[in-house]
């Protein structure tokens, strides 16, 4: 999810905060095409495409807006999904979820087993940093550099602007896509409670933690922030306190970092 963001915050320069209703989209579609009884592939790429297409339908209308507005737009979507999500009770659960997903068979392995997993996740991951690598040294990427830079002179270049933005959001949903389908199968259980803004805002964090437009800082935010609760679990602290005592220390790492170092850890400076 870190690395989709990045496309979006990080590449192409526009800030959303609705990352996480998309990963949604993406593990309720994988959990239904997957409880249906549909090979794993099969629900992979229909969890993918699904989010391609959405993030690309929604993000068209908001692209023709000035930055600030996509912020309040990205809002919008946020809260639609999670609307959706709640009350769509044929389809996602509604409050209760969907549970018993199905992980993957292959080759006579189960990957609900967490060392199989593992080595789907891993698998999953390097495939994906290989493809952000190769897209970004990609005479496509250094002009995805330019319209962030300057649009004006990316238009001025003979370079479709609009579509550049419009084909970064389909890469960006197809990684929230898989990120999703991942999630469905580790989980084996989803709810909306796992997809609502505060989410989102989490994985912006792990984003401006780790360093936008790099692959390296969207490992590292993750890495960092998700450790972060495992060491506070080793402290004394009493259970009621441990969510608030967690969000404080997110929140004075973002104020840490955007005063002091807002590139992030492994970021370029902007």
């Amino acid at each position: 999810m870190a690395l989709s963001t990045n496309f979006l915050v990080g590449i192409i320069g526009i800030f959303s905060v609705s990352q996480a209703a998309l990963m949604g989209v993406g593990a309720y579609a994988y959990a239904g095409v997957a409880m249906a009884g549909m090979p794993f592939p099969v629900a992979l790429l229909a969890a993918v495409t699904l989010c391609a297409l959405l993030n690309t339908v929604t993000s068209l209308p908001a692209l023709r807006l000035a930055g600030d507005y996509f912020v309040i737009t990205s809002f919008g979507l946020q809260f639609i999904a999670t609307a959706v999500f709640v009350n769509w009770v044929q389809v996602t659960g509604g409050s209760t979820g969907i549970a018993a997903i199905p992980a993957p068979r292959m080759l006579g392995i189960s990957f609900e087993e967490p060392q199989y997993f593992v080595i789907l996740s891993s698998l999953a991951l390097a495939l994906a940093s290989l493809a952000y690598t190769l897209l970004m040294r990609s005479s496509y990427g250094r002009v995805l550099h330019a319209v962030r830079l300057n649009e004006l002179a990316a238009g001025a270049a003979g370079r479709n602007v609009l579509k550049m933005k419009l084909g970064v959001s389909a890469v960006s949903g197809i990684y929230a896509g898989l990120a999703g389908a991942l999630y469905a199968i580790f989980m084996s259980y989803i709810d909306p409670s796992s997809f609502e803004i505060q989410q989102s805002i989490v994985i912006l964090t792990m984003l401006v933690i780790g360093g936008a437009r790099t692959l390296a800082g969207s490992l590292i935010g993750p890495l960092l922030l998700l450790a972060i609760p495992q060491v506070l679990s080793l402290v004394h602290i009493a259970p009621e306190l441990l969510g608030p005592t967690r969000a404080l220390v997110f929140g004075a790492l973002l104020v840490v970092f955007m005063l002091w170092r807002p590139q992030g850890i492994a970021g370029r400076k902007i």
